[in-house]
């Protein structure tokens, strides 16, 4: 096998064996105090801290864990910031038993420290050695502010979140990052890459975009995994900063497989009742039929990168997403490409054309781009910030 069909094979196995579990710690800290939450395996006579992260100043926390493993969570003041729970540090501790589970977060983990709350004899001493423990780190972005420019967002790297997305997450972790401070005056416009992208790719329109009544988000995440994965680690970001920052809005703006990440995310909305979020979703160049290389690499490929079967033609995704019409409380866009016969050199006009997806466009609107080229197209760009006045006027 070819070494990097054997690196995707691992990454693969690493991908499907990964959870997610987060949430938050309530309970009042010192500026030089930790909090530390642990991920407690085995039995209550004999428990086994699995991993262990502190607890972000906001009182997040995130825990890579192995899926199909039940866990206890146990979170304890650490004031003295020497990775083991002393006497007197203050504990807390999720009633129930988590499980975690393959490509999807699971969240809403929530623990108090209680001053009431005793541990057995043995969750102590489990905890009195965190030293010792092989931490996984998992450096998921919720809202950190980076430039434009930032290091990780190369093709590069991109291209590592694609053939080998175990290695991102550790190495890279993605998720949500703001270009710019936070502001509640501000309606935030999410950028969703595509297959093997990175923000960078959407510059120009970034750049164009009015900073008084906008401020650009991008959502950076390995393309390589299955595709209501990377939705779901999207709604469970956007969830926790929501909750945090209270803001009632947020377009979304797609290139390519973003656009099918993204309208997978606003139907997760949808189900769950929450349908005034997304007043704008503008896709571009996205292949609502998928790829037909998509299937000849399923078939044909040593290992198939995890994002290629939702990419197949008319793959289970693609059909639960048009299962049902779009809620008209999200007003969509599909701008499309066509640079020659069959459509943008890239994906074919049928799949950017989609019955179902033009059925539920407000707008379509096609333009003589490539598959690239129409994230730099000034045309594009100026019909793109028509779209967004139309949703927050201009001040005059």
């Amino acid at each position: 096998m070819p070494p990097r069909f054997s690196e995707l094979q691992r990454n693969v196995r690493e991908v499907d064996s990964l959870a997610v579990l987060h949430g938050e710690v309530s309970g009042a800290r010192a500026d030089n105090e930790s909090i530390i939450v642990a991920a407690i395996a085995g039995t209550d006579d004999v428990p086994l801290v699995a991993n262990y992260g502190e607890v972000l100043a906001n009182g997040r926390y995130l825990l890579r864990v192995t899926a199909g493993t039940s866990y206890r969570l146990v979170a304890f003041l650490d004031a003295n910031r020497n990775l083991r729970l002393d006497e007197g540090e203050r504990v807390g501790v999720l009633p129930a038993r988590a499980l975690g589970v393959s490509g999807r977060p699971v969240g809403g983990l929530n623990i108090a420290l209680d001053p009431k709350v005793q541990l057995s004899t043995a969750d102590r001493r489990a905890l009195g050695g965190l030293n010792a423990v092989k931490r996984i780190e998992l450096p998921v972005a919720m809202g950190s502010v980076v430039d434009i420019d930032d290091a990780t967002f190369t093709p590069e790297v991109a291209s590592k979140g694609l053939w080998a997305p175990s290695d991102f997450l550790s190495e890279v972790g993605g998720g949500v990052y703001f270009l710019q401070p936070y502001s509640a005056a501000r309606v935030p416009v999410l950028f969703v890459h595509g297959a093997g992208g990175n923000p960078r790719e959407f510059e120009v329109l970034i750049n164009a975009l009015d900073r008084d009544r906008f401020q650009p988000w991008v959502y950076y995440y390995p393309s390589g995994v299955r595709l209501e994965a990377a939705a779901q680690g999207l709604d469970s970001i956007i969830s926790a900063l929501r909750r945090e920052l209270g803001f009632s809005r947020m377009i979304i703006t797609a290139h390519s497989m973003g656009g099918l990440v993204s309208m997978a995310y606003i139907k997760r909305q949808e189900a769950s009742g929450k349908r005034d979020l997304v007043p704008l979703l503008v896709t571009l160049a996205t292949p609502w039929r998928g790829h037909r290389a998509a299937a000849l690499g399923v078939k044909h490929a040593p290992v198939a990168i995890p994002s290629w079967i939702d990419m197949q033609e008319d793959s289970d995704l693609q059909q639960a997403l048009f299962s049902r019409p779009l809620a008209s409380s999200t007003r969509f866009a599909l701008l499309f490409g066509f640079h020659g016969d069959s459509g943008d050199g890239t994906i074919s006009l049928a799949s950017q054309l989609r019955p179902e997806a033009q059925r539920d466009a407000e707008k379509v609107l096609g333009f003589d781009e490539t598959h690239t080229s129409i994230l730099r197209s000034e045309a594009v760009r100026d019909n793109w910030l028509m779209l967004l006045d139309s949703v927050v006027r201009p001040k005059h």
